[in-house]
C-alpha cells in the first residue's frame, strides 16, 4: 500500500510564527500540551489566589470578551472565570511585538494562555482578523481594547468590525491583578484577593454606544 503524506501547511516556519498562527493547523502533540497548559493556568491561578467572580456569560456562539489590562495575571484569571466549555474554544488575542519574538515567550503564551499572535502595531492585521472572524460561525475571543497595561485608551478598530458582524461583545472588568502582579514587578504575589465581572452582554451595532459603555464597566470613566 503506497501513502501519500503531506506536512502541515506551517511546516518549515520558526517556532514562534508557528506558535502564533491563526487558525491552528491540528497537531495532537502541541493540542495535548494546550489542553494541559490551560489547566496548568487555572490550576495556578485557584491554588494562589481567591477569585470571586459576578455576573454571567451569554448563550451565543460567537462571543468576543473584551477586558481592562493592567498585569500579566489578567488573561490567567479570566480564563479561570469562564466556564470550561467556553474556555476549551477561547482564543487570545495576544501582543505579537511583546509574546512572539522569543521561544520563551511564545510557548507561555500559546501553551498557558491559548495565545495567538496579534499585530497592534498596524491597521493591516485588524483587516486580515476580520477576514477570519467574519467567516466564523462559533467560537470565543479574548482581547484588551487599550492593548496595553500601560494604558486606559480604548481603540475601536476591532471592536467597530466585530459589532458590524454581529458578534456579541462581552465586557468584563478584572480587579486587583495590579496589586498581585505589578507591571514594573518579575514576579507575582501570591494570595491576593483577585475579582472578574461579566457585564450585561452587548449586542448592538452601534460604535459609540458601545464605547461610552466599555470606558464605564472597564475602567470607571
Amino acid at each position: 500500500m503506497k501513502f501519500d503524506y503531506q506536512p502541515s501547511c506551517d511546516f518549515g516556519e520558526p517556532l514562534c510564527k508557528r506558535l502564533g498562527n491563526y487558525p491552528k493547523t491540528a497537531d495532537i502533540t502541541w493540542d495535548f500540551f494546550r489542553w494541559f497548559g490551560g489547566w496548568f493556568s487555572v490550576l495556578f491561578v485557584r491554588i494562589q489566589f481567591k477569585l470571586q467572580v459576578t455576573g454571567h456569560v451569554p448563550k451565543e456562539h460567537r462571543v468576543a470578551v473584551v477586558a481592562n489590562h493592567q498585569s500579566h495575571l489578567d488573561t490567567p484569571i479570566l480564563l479561570s472565570a469562564l466556564p470550561f466549555k467556553h474556555r476549551k474554544n477561547l482564543m487570545v488575542l495576544a501582543a505579537e511585538d511583546y509574546f512572539f519574538k522569543t521561544t520563551s515567550k511564545a510557548l507561555l503564551a500559546s501553551l498557558l494562555c491559548q495565545g495567538v499572535a496579534f499585530d497592534r502595531m498596524h491597521w493591516r492585521a485588524i483587516k486580515s482578523w476580520y477576514q477570519h472572524l467574519k467567516h466564523l460561525k462559533t467560537g470565543w475571543i479574548l482581547f484588551y481594547p487599550s492593548g496595553s497595561r500601560h494604558s486606559k485608551e480604548i481603540h475601536s478598530g476591532l471592536l467597530k468590525l466585530l459589532i458590524k458582524e454581529g458578534w456579541t461583545v462581552l465586557p468584563a472588568r478584572v480587579n486587583g491583578t495590579e496589586l498581585a502582579w505589578p507591571s514594573h514587578s518579575k514576579f507575582w504575589r501570591p494570595f491576593q484577593r483577585l475579582s472578574v465581572k461579566f457585564f450585561e452582554p452587548y449586542r448592538g451595532q452601534n460604535l459609540d454606544e458601545l464605547l461610552n459603555k466599555l470606558k464605564r464597566e472597564l475602567y470607571l470613566l
